[in-house]
């Protein structure tokens, strides 16, 4: 029995069980983050921008009550 691998038994050991490649992975959690990022701030531009029409001369909850004049 030679102690070699046979070119098959590569072939096997290699489709056995497929590893994770770091190259492939660290690729992904970038794309994941800058994805992950970009939705923040989409949303923290529109928060702002929906923020932005609401001034209190336009809301009438904001507004000083009228003074009544019971006594």
């Amino acid at each position: 029995m030679s102690l070699r691998p046979s070119p098959r038994t590569e072939v096997r050991r290699s489709h056995y069980k497929v590893a994770v490649n770091a190259e492939e992975g660290r690729r992904r959690r970038k794309d994941n983050m800058v994805e992950i990022r970009k939705n923040r701030r989409e949303e923290s531009l529109q928060k702002k921008h929906r923020e932005g029409f609401r001034t209190p001369s336009n809301s009438p909850l904001l507004l000083p009550p009228l003074s009544s004049t019971r006594r």
